[in-house]
């Protein structure tokens, strides 16, 4: 199982190094709104998950989002909030998970997950952890009507690779 888990995680860094290596060479200065492509609902389905992610433009250039995602094995699910906002001239994405009743978040109410965008192109970005999320990614692509998360992350020190595709259902 170790063997597997380190092939993952190096497959999913050379794919990281790709969208890094393939981004001009201004893309590491990335601009709220080089980012509101994101906006709009997604949704991804397969036979056992529905899984939907919504990011809207503020009249302030700032991105809300919020995401959702259903189990048929598991009752309940779970929720998420996140922002993509300007933090002094660095582009840093925030989120947090809650159960189905928002009564806890999987992370510390003062602490969200925290991300910075590292690189950015025409309909890609990049974030990197911060602080305890050193290490840890988070890509999204767009092609079209289809949106591409890929997520590295470290849960009690082993890689996890996800790839999410999503389907635009509305602007």
């Amino acid at each position: 199982m170790a063997g597997q888990a380190q092939k993952t995680w190096q497959a999913a860094l050379l794919a990281l190094a790709a969208v890094l290596f393939t981004a001009s060479p201004a893309a590491a200065q990335c601009s709220l709104r080089d980012m509101q492509w994101l906006q709009g609902v997604w949704q991804s389905r397969d036979g056992k998950t529905v899984v939907e992610e919504r990011w809207t433009v503020l009249p302030s250039d700032q991105l809300m989002g919020s995401a959702w995602s259903a189990h048929i094995e598991a009752p309940g699910g779970s929720a998420e909030a996140e922002t993509i906002l300007d933090d002094g001239g660095t582009v840093t994405l925030r989120l947090r998970h809650f159960d189905p009743a928002l009564a806890h978040a999987r992370e510390d109410k003062d602490a969200p997950m925290v991300f910075t965008s590292t690189s950015c192109g025409a309909d890609q970005v990049v974030f990197d952890g911060q602080g305890d999320r050193a290490g840890e990614h988070i890509a999204y692509r767009r092609a079209g009507d289809t949106l591409t998360f890929i997520g590295d992350f470290l849960h009690q020190r082993v890689p996890i690779h996800v790839v999410q595709n999503f389907v635009r259902v509305a602007p």
